[in-house]
């Protein structure tokens, strides 16, 4: 499913994954959250809820440009480094943005998701 960010004034294209969690996400869509940095590797913010981890693997170890969800905190992330593998870690999607750039951003960036536009047929 394609999915537009906006950061910092910039559209952003994104897709989200084909499984459960992502497609409880996207139900969610459109959503504002606030982001800071966690661990000089990616931009986390509080969901304010916690999602399914049915039909994903047990742990997992996103890399750089991939859109996660952190089950223990209910973060949604944005990964700019590789954390690693973790329990609870889920792959949501990818993202398509300058990666420095997005490490840049001060704590308290706010970001927004909503579903991409149909495109003009």
């Amino acid at each position: 499913m394609k999915i537009e960010l906006t950061i910092n004034g910039t559209r952003v294209d994104a897709q989200l994954h084909d499984h459960p969690v992502a497609h409880e996400l996207a139900g969610l869509l459109p959503l504002d959250l606030e982001f800071d940095d966690f661990n000089a590797v990616e931009k986390v913010a509080d969901l304010g809820r916690s999602l399914t981890l049915d039909g994903v693997p047990r742990a997992d170890a996103p890399g750089p440009g991939e859109i996660g969800y952190y089950a223990p905190t209910r973060s949604l992330v944005l990964f700019y480094g590789s954390p690693g593998k973790w329990p609870g870690l889920v792959r949501m999607g990818r993202f398509d943005y300058d990666l420095g750039a997005l490490r840049a951003r001060p704590d308290g960036t706010r970001i927004h998701f909503a579903q991409a536009p149909a495109p003009n047929l």
